[in-house]
């Protein structure tokens, strides 16, 4: 088979499990699985690929397989794809199943006949058989999703961080080695129970869940019963808390150790070990020298007033959200927006945010149900059950498009995890989504279904998603740059990726029509049946534009709207 055909075959296989494949997409799938040994041969293969190669990008193996281009996909292969050195693509898990479907569709000659009985027997579009005990216990415990970490970031108020060093997310997970702040307050918690408040600049050195060394700098530590043991090491002295509250201070000029609650105990190489109980202080000079202290707990920022300091943080930035949002409704170059932020009533309404008001463009609710969003005085709406959406309704013709959204997502569990999908995928249309291996997803339909021409450009990004994300709230933008013929994908204010679109592909005239935020389409098989694609998490926000907007653009809209 050439890599022509290995091109068409993938193009055309991806867009029958999407569910976009026409009638004659599906009767070119028949003839070259009819009438080319190595198509059916390649089949074979597939379903005895072992689940093996799968790659968790979360214990970052992303790099994708590909030399220069992956059989026409270039850098946007899927994350799921693997390419032999004899120029086989492998496909786990999904395209099994699809290879083994199709298989068996082509052999009795009715492929669509048998896809839909298909579905018919199931209660949903992905239901898949159980699995036994007996399977359960041989699973293979290599393959069992892992992450990384014995700590994580659980407040940052204020901070700032050392030139060059990449700046860290509430939520992020933290592994051993150093964590430094330049200056703020930065609240780390082990996975211990232990609670440590750090004030910059300040540098710790993370050893285990248990187990830190201060090299320099404020903190503050609560040790519940649970976390009891919890150590923190400076130079030869080791702290450590027997079920208490104390302070750390750590710089050129000595250290400090304040028992607030409790007691800990000093350890030292030689030297018997001393207790420390509530209201005790102790210095240690540069010499090495002990000297009794005072204890100054205002020094060390207790958890309530970091939250007092973390609330009036939020409160400052949805004002400065709130203002830019003002100013963005007059943008001339919005085709739609939506803030997410009516104040009178739902009414199962996603009001339109441009102004002056177009209440042609406001959404129709379906399912999704109204949340907090970004901050405790906005609101998003949520998407859980499988018809949740949002239905719109936009007219026009345009150019090149971004599309920008703000989303909290709580697991990526079904095959295409939609952002905001046209109904028909026609001509001209575009498709925003996420996969399951968390990559993004986008494509413009360069021809009208049932028409002669190229196939769409299936714009993917690198994995961006990983366990420790689900929850927290992600900005996602992808620009559609008709002039520079290339789609760009964006992951809280940074660029995921750059594809260049061959020109065939990529076309000048786009549309929208009626579309849905949150899902895809309306059902579509039959006994009213429909692929379960709706967004699993929340969405606060939602912009469209009718231009390219640039770096600078995509990174102006996540600093204002950071929570």
């Amino acid at each position: 088979m050439t890599s022509d055909r290995f091109e068409e075959l993938e193009s055309l296989l991806l867009d029958w499990e999407e569910g976009v494949l026409d009638e004659a997409g599906i009767e070119r799938l028949r003839e070259i699985l009819r009438t080319d040994t190595e198509s059916r041969a390649h089949y074979v293969r597939l379903q005895m690929m072992t689940a093996a190669m799968s790659l968790d990008s979360d214990a970052g193996m992303n790099d994708f397989a590909a030399d220069d281009e992956v059989r026409g996909w270039g850098e946007n292969v899927p994350h799921k794809i693997r390419v032999s050195t004899a120029g086989g693509v492998s496909r786990t898990g999904r395209w099994m199943l699809v290879a083994a479907t199709l298989l068996i569709g082509v052999l009795a000659g009715r492929l669509v006949q048998l896809e839909l009985a298909d579905r018919a027997d199931k209660p949903d579009e992905i239901n898949r058989p159980g699995i036994s005990i007996a399977a359960v216990d041989k699973r293979d415990e290599s393959e069992e999703a892992t992450s990384e970490g014995v700590a994580l970031i659980t407040r940052l108020v204020d901070v700032t961080w050392k030139a060059g060093q990449p700046s860290l997310e509430v939520g992020d997970a933290l592994p051993t080695g150093l964590f430094e702040i330049a200056s703020g307050y930065a609240q780390v918690e082990f996975f211990c129970g232990a609670t440590v408040i750090l004030e910059g600049p300040a540098e710790i050195d993370l050893k285990s869940p248990v187990l830190a060394r201060v090299r320099r700098g404020t903190l503050r530590a609560q040790v519940p019963p649970a976390a009891r043991g919890f150590s923190l090491e400076v130079d030869d002295l080791k702290v450590v808390d027997l079920g208490t509250e104390f302070g750390l201070s750590v710089s050129d000029e000595g250290a400090s150790v304040q028992v607030f609650d409790g007691e800990v105990e000093l350890l030292q190489p030689e030297t018997a070990k001393r207790l420390l109980t509530a209201g005790e202080a102790l210095v240690r000079t540069p010499d090495g020298i002990y000297e009794d202290s005072t204890v100054t707990p205002d020094s060390f920022l207790d958890i309530a007033s970091l939250e007092t300091r973390a609330q009036g943080q939020q409160d400052e930035r949805y004002q400065r959200w709130r203002n830019w949002s003002g100013k963005l409704r007059r943008d001339a170059r919005l085709i739609a927006y939506y803030a997410f932020d009516q104040s009178d009533g739902w009414n199962r309404r996603l009001t339109s945010s441009l102004e002056p008001a177009n209440s042609e463009l406001d959404g129709a609710i379906v399912g999704a149900d109204r949340s907090i969003g970004r901050w405790p005085a906005k609101s998003s709406l949520e998407f859980k059950r499988p018809g949740d959406r949002v239905r719109v309704q936009i007219p026009g013709e345009y150019r090149s498009l971004t599309f920008s959204c703000w989303v909290k997502i709580d697991s990526l569990d079904r095959w295409f995890n939609s952002l905001f999908l046209t109904d028909g995928y026609n001509k001209g249309e575009p498709h925003w989504q996420i996969l399951d291996t968390g990559q993004l997803y986008f494509s413009v339909r360069p021809r009208e279904q049932g028409e002669d021409g190229p196939a769409d450009f299936k714009a993917l990004s690198p994995p961006f998603w990983k366990p420790s994300l689900s929850g927290r709230w992600l900005h996602l933008a992808t620009v559609y740059d008709v002039d520079r013929t290339s789609i760009t994908h964006y992951l809280n204010g940074d660029v995921l990726n750059s594809a260049i679109v061959p020109v065939e592909k990529m076309i000048d005239e786009t549309r929208i029509g009626t579309a849905s935020i949150g899902n895809w389409s309306v059902p579509t098989q039959p006994d009213s049946r429909f692929a379960i694609r709706n967004l699993n998490g929340s969405m606060d926000e939602f912009i469209l534009f009718a231009t390219a907007l640039s770096d600078d653009e995509i990174r102006e809209i996540y600093n204002h709207g950071k929570p």
